[in-house]
């Protein structure tokens, strides 16, 4: 039923592992490209609670040189210090950055790995980015 030549067979297999590992090839980089985005969503929730607190104290509150993975809440008492309320709760970071904050200004910095038209990154390396005071994001390519 199936006499194929040995020639076929090769083809066919080879054609098979072809598209497999393409198809892996292209998932692997949407996840890579989700991680991006994902980075960017939780460096902007914890900026946004940044300015929350702000607006409720006048001033930043003082965090010096952190790194995110280290930052777990803020609350009105400050960086992971307990509180009645939370103005930011950290979620497991996908990737690793950095934040510094003084009474005036907040920096965020962290890294991409991608392109991104919409934020300057034409290097197919990705580059830093910086996320500061009123959620201005600057990105600089590799």
């Amino acid at each position: 039923m199936f006499d194929y030549s040995t020639k076929t067979k090769v083809i066919v297999i080879s054609s098979l592992v072809i598209l497999v590992v393409t198809l892996i090839i292209l998932t692997n980089y949407n996840n890579s490209r989700s991680r991006d985005l994902t980075m960017v969503s939780q460096t902007r929730n914890l900026a946004i609670g940044l300015e929350h607190y702000f607006d409720k104290h006048n001033t930043y509150p003082a965090i010096a040189k952190t790194k995110l993975a280290d930052v777990k809440t803020i609350s009105e008492n400050g960086l992971n210090q307990p509180g009645e309320y939370l103005y930011f709760m950290a979620p497991d970071w996908v990737m690793g950055g950095t934040v510094i904050s003084a009474s005036d200004r907040y920096i965020i910095e962290f890294g991409l790995n991608h392109s991104w038209d919409l934020w300057a990154l034409k290097s197919s390396d990705g580059g830093t980015c910086r996320l500061s005071n009123y959620l201005q994001m600057l990105c600089q390519g590799k």
